[in-house]
């Protein structure tokens, strides 16, 4: 393979000497160069980043390339990044990442991965999937890591990488993620808690939204129905409770909307043959606009039926 690095070096040097564009023609007659062979080279630079070009009409002008340096890039970024060469070896590491596996650059620049003497690339074992990435497969996977009863996660991104001299390489971009795991965990508790909550209220409990379409419901209020909780969801409350189409203007709905207060009220169901005590509170979105209420409705049938 001919080697340009020569010239390559020189027509870099001008450019940067004229930072305001340079044409072939321009750059030719400076190094006293063919225009063919100076185009060559400036496909080579344009290819390797290390020269931009713009039209202006039918001139194609050339700058030097205003890429920020690589070790500076790496550590632009909170993420750990770690770019490894087609054996797997270390060829550029972020300092964050450095400093959270307390090693030295030079305890690792060279070194493939399976010989890296921190736990964590071993735990993590990402060397199969840099394997993988070499293919030309960008992946990104996410892995747990326990050590000393200390569990942290890593969503890891492995995208494939094609260095200045040609050769291929794999680029890791490391997020921890721990802190949104252990949030996500805390919140999937929650929720179940809720939901637990929720469906063990013997009452039956609806929400709905300001269109009266049920947005939740819980297990008595669809056993009532002989339907399923998921079942209610979308169907207008007066559908179910009423069996109307249309909403009674003395609905509870309405006026819990109207007055932005919780509000109580009797109601008798013909059709059911059943006398309910409905409850109603609205529910406001952090600008205080109504966003729906919550109906809690109790059978007191057998109660009217005493008196």
């Amino acid at each position: 393979m001919e080697s340009y690095q020569q010239e390559l070096a020189e027509i870099k040097t001008i450019l940067k000497k004229n930072p305001k564009g340079m044409t072939v023609t321009d750059i030719a007659r400076h190094i006293h160069i063919n225009r063919n062979s100076v185009a060559k080279y400036l496909d080579i630079l344009l290819i390797s980043g290390h020269a931009e070009m713009v039209t202006f009409g039918p001139a194609k002008v050339f700058f030097p390339s205003s890429r920020v340096p690589l070790s500076a890039m790496l550590n632009l970024t909170h993420d750990y990044i770690v770019l490894l060469d087609k054996e797997s070896r270390f060829v550029q590491i972020s300092d964050n990442l450095l400093n959270l596996l307390n090693l030295q650059r030079s305890e690792l620049i060279g070194r493939t991965i399976d010989t890296c003497s921190s736990p964590y690339f071993k735990l993590l074992d990402v060397q199969q999937d840099a394997r993988r990435a070499l293919d030309g497969k960008e992946l990104t996977i996410e892995k747990r890591y326990e050590q000393n009863n200390k569990i942290r996660y890593f969503n890891i991104k492995l995208v494939p990488t094609t260095f200045d001299d040609g050769e291929p390489g794999v680029t890791l971009i490391i997020e921890d993620i721990t802190e949104r795991k252990i949030s996500e965990e805390k919140m999937n508790i929650a929720i179940q808690e809720w939901e637990t909550t929720f469906n063990s209220i013997t009452d039956m409990v609806f929400i709905e939204d300001t269109d009266f379409s049920i947005r939740r419901a819980n297990q008595s209020f669809a056993e009532f129905f002989h339907i399923k909780p998921q079942d209610c969801i979308g169907k207008k409350c007066h559908q179910l409770i009423h069996q109307t189409t249309k909403i009674c203007e003395s609905c509870i709905c309405i006026n819990v909307q109207q007055t932005k207060k919780p509000a109580t009220m009797e109601v008798y169901e013909p059709h059911l043959d059943k006398y309910f005590q409905v409850s109603a509170s609205p529910i406001f979105d952090d600008n205080g606009q109504i966003t729906g209420s919550v109906h809690i409705i109790k059978d007191i049938t057998e109660q009217k039926k005493q008196r």
